[in-house]
């Protein structure tokens, strides 16, 4: 890790830990946090992507995830990633930033969002069920697909037809759908793909992930001495014990995995790393919140206890920017088909190819 990574870890964990309080994630729940937006902002991270000229000081992929990974252990309730793939992709199209909070709309696998007509009559159109924190952002910056790259559209969110939405979590998730809106600004970019984006995206999404799964093994860790069961500290039973191995191994593959896959994004076959990491994370998922809440019974779900304020998170992210089953699915039509003699080194030479 550099010198660089570490100083951005280590102001995003003293930040994010002084502004997301319990309250501060309660409130958030029911009305957008301004004043947590204007002090994360101000520190500089939902632009690191971005060139210097644009505000930001054109950080790795891998330096993002690692400050990811600080937000989703603090549950920090903003479209920090959002912002921070916004922010990059307008610096590459030499597009002006915009300030405050942002998001993205990528469309769908099957129906992505479509520009129709030429010059200054083309009219965007499409429909998304799920955009993060749409209502709340200064502009959505909508990826439309071309033959060559993508074309970025940056429309204000009062300008599509909206239905307020929520995950689990409380954070919003708005369907949003346009019928001939003509875009505040259009920019082209004709060397990042429309997957290159999607990867982008989910990979941000599996470094939050990786953070919030680290907060859930410090709670189950600090918990469990605490809490007396037959006599004895729960930490002492050796069934607790085991589940607390189990859940300790989940974190630390999916913090390698996720790592490995900032490093490698950019290569020729960092979709393929991206969707080993989702693929892992969504399985750790699945077994920490289960070892979690089992560990801690009924307060894990307790308003008043920290807990939920992870695992909800990570219930809805599990699937956001890519569902786990679909990631899956790349990963094995990869590889299927591969001789027996063959399928190790092409497993090891993952990654490896710049």
């Amino acid at each position: 890790m550099s010198e660089n990574t570490t100083m951005l870890i280590e102001a995003a964990g003293k930040m994010f830990a002084d502004l997301c309080t319990r309250q501060a994630l309660d409130a958030a729940e029911s009305a957008f946090p301004q004043t947590m937006w204007a002090d994360i902002e101000a520190g500089g991270f939902p632009a690191m992507l971005a060139s210097e000229s644009d505000g930001g000081i054109a950080a790795a992929p891998s330096d993002a995830v690692a400050v990811l990974r600080v937000a989703g252990r603090h549950s920090v309730p903003l479209p920090l990633a959002e912002t921070m793939v916004a922010r990059w992709l307008m610096s590459e199209a030499s597009v002006a930033p915009i300030a405050g909070p942002l998001t993205i709309a990528l469309g769908s696998e099957t129906q992505r969002w479509q520009l129709k007509g030429r010059g200054r009559n083309r009219t965007l159109h499409g429909r998304e069920d799920a955009v993060a924190w749409a209502r709340d952002a200064k502009s959505i910056v909508v990826i439309v697909p071309k033959a060559k790259g993508v074309v970025l559209c940056m429309v204000e969110p009062s300008r599509f037809e909206s239905e307020a939405r929520r995950n689990i979590a409380g954070e919003p998730r708005d369907r949003i759908a346009a019928n001939g809106i003509v875009p505040g600004a259009v920019a082209a970019l004709d060397n990042i793909s429309i997957d290159k984006v999607l990867c982008m995206a989910a990979l941000f999404r599996a470094a939050l992930s990786v953070g919030a799964l680290g907060q859930v093994l410090d709670l189950c860790v600090k918990y469990t001495p605490e809490r007396i069961q037959f006599g004895r500290p729960l930490s002492r039973l050796q069934a607790i014990q085991q589940q607390l191995a189990v859940l300790a191994g989940s974190v630390a593959a999916s913090a390698a995995i996720t790592e490995a896959a900032g490093c490698t994004v950019n290569q020729l076959d960092g979709k393929l790393m991206v969707a080993v990491a989702r693929s892992r994370v969504a399985d750790a998922i699945d077994t920490a919140t289960g070892i979690a809440h089992q560990v801690h019974g009924a307060i894990g779900f307790a308003r008043e206890y920290m807990l939920h304020f992870s695992t909800r998170r990570l219930w809805a992210w599990r699937d956001e920017y890519g569902a786990a089953v679909a990631w899956r699915e790349f990963v094995g039509r990869t590889f299927v088909g591969t001789p027996a003699d063959e399928l190790w080194p092409a497993l090891a030479a993952v990654g490896s190819n710049g």
